[in-house]
This record gives C-alpha cells, structure tokens and sequence, in this order.
C-alpha cells in the first residue's frame, strides 16, 4: 500500500524563503535548506522508507497514537467523565477509537480487550512524593501475542503540573537512582558543581523522577514478554504530552536496558506533543 506524503514544502520558484530559526525538513531542496540557515530535522513520510528493516510504517503510528489516547481512562468509575469537564476532546477522541461515546465510558480494560484484543497486565497509578519530588504517573501496560504495549497518560492534575513544571535537569543514573526512588534531593546541582570526571548525559528532572517509579513495573511485567522463549513481538512505548515526556524517558532506558540488535523484538516509540525531555548530552 503506498501512502502518498504531503509535501509541505515550497514550491520551485517560490521567492519566499524561511526565516531564521524556523524549523526545516531534511528532505527539502538544498536550496531552501541553505537560505533557512538552520539545522534541517525530521523527514517527510516515505511509503518505500518505511519497507526498509527496522523502519516505522504509517499504520504503526496511527496504532501508537490510538494506544496513547486510551491511556486517559482507566476502571474506575466516571474517570472519563471527570476529565472531559476539563477536556472535552479527551471523549471525542476515545469516541473515534471506540465507535461511540457509550463505549469510549466503558473501562479501560474492556476498551483494550475489545478493540485493541489486549490484556491489561496494570493498570498504573502512582502518585505523591520521593526525596521531595511530584510523582504522578498514570496508564497501563498490555500484551498479547504480537505487542506489548506502555502507555502514559497526559497532564490531568496539580501533581501533573508540577512534574512539567520541575525542568531543572538531572544526571541518568539508573542504578542508582532506581535504588533510592529519585534523583537526588540536589540532583539540579549534582554533575556540575566541583564535579570530577566526564560529565554524565541529563534529563528533565520531573519526567526522570517520574520513570523512575516505573522501572521496577518494567522488570516485572515487560521483560518476561520480551524474553527469549516468547513470541516475536513489537514493544510501543507511546504518550501524548506529559506522558510522551515520560515514554521518552522510557524510551531511553529500555534502549539501553536491551539489546536490540539480539532480540527478534521491534521497538516502537509514538510521542505526541512532546516535551523537551533529555539534554543534548542524552541524545548524543
């Protein structure tokens, strides 16, 4: 099936040309890259791309997105209804995955087995402090034969607000931080005042306080379906806003925690609205 892409760039010949710092696709001409004077990112969707090994096809997005949205509601009664007073989209979105707005308010463990035919292994609900930091992280995680699926959900509470608004940055020291439950009560000045040796990568210290909690979960529940006598699998690691900080944290450590290039496994990361989650230093 080839997906046509839609080419937002400008046309031959147009005489206008972005300004400074406005944001470049890779695949546009090199003219236009040249008079943009930045650093071209991303590429436009490719359908013959996406047949390469390892690549992401279109439907795999579209799935991630969906599993992402999901993540708003969980089995408790009126979830859903409490957070679309606030959102009304939230509904409106789960009413377009689910067929109807009687369905979208069904739980969320109905919602995964009849649309998606997952099986929710938890359904995450963390919330409250460690080493005096917000943590307030809500979703699921699920599986069946050929899946495995976890999902953060958006900014819903104070507590949400608070883990955007702690952007200070931390060093990534799993092992470690994993055993105390947090960062650090100074984790913003660890690594940079009378620090000896090389500088470790950082990341924003609200997500990483947060995915910290989780880590533990992840050993639990992800790494027995990812094990070398179970089926080959796909791994989503999806979120939209507040929760695609967090699945990019989790995106990071399940980089690293496996080797990817062993495993028959695929790892799929779907953020939408991502906040800026990890310092340069975590990228390269």
């Amino acid at each position: 099936e080839t997906i046509a892409p839609i080419d937002i760039r400008e046309p031959e010949g147009s005489p206008t040309m972005p300004k400074k710092e406005e944001f470049v696709l890779k695949d546009s001409s090199p003219e236009f890259i040249k008079a943009a004077g930045v650093a071209p990112k991303g590429r436009e969707y490719n359908a013959e791309c996406a047949k390469k090994p390892g690549a992401i096809k279109i439907d795999e997005v579209l799935l991630g997105t969906k599993l992402a949205c999901v993540a708003i509601t969980d089995d408790k009664e009126g979830t859903l209804a409490k957070v679309g007073k606030m959102n009304p989209w939230h509904i409106e979105a789960l009413k377009m995955i689910t067929g109807s707005e009687e369905e979208a308010h069904k739980p969320l463990t109905h919602i995964l087995k009849a649309h998606f035919n997952l099986e929710c292994d938890r359904i995450i609900d963390y919330s409250g402090w460690s080493g005096g930091r917000p943590i307030d992280t809500q979703g699921y995680i699920a599986h069946n034969d050929e899946i495995v699926v976890v999902s953060f959900r958006c900014t819903t509470s104070a507590l949400d607000w608070m883990t955007n608004l702690a952007t200070t940055s931390s060093e990534w020291e799993i092992d470690k931080d994993v055993a105390q439950g947090h960062s650090g009560y100074f984790s913003c000045c660890e690594g940079r005042c009378f620090s000896k040796g090389p500088k470790k990568p950082r990341v924003h210290t609200g997500f990483y306080n947060n995915i910290l909690k989780m880590i533990p979960v992840f050993e639990e529940l992800v790494d027995p379906l990812l094990a070398p006598d179970q089926p080959k699998r796909k791994l989503y690691v999806v979120g939209h806003s507040l929760g695609a900080g967090i699945s990019t944290m989790a995106t990071c450590y399940f980089l690293q925690h496996y080797d990817w290039e062993k495993l028959p496994h695929k790892f799929i990361n779907v953020s939408a609205g991502t906040p800026r989650s990890c310092k340069p230093s975590m990228a390269e």
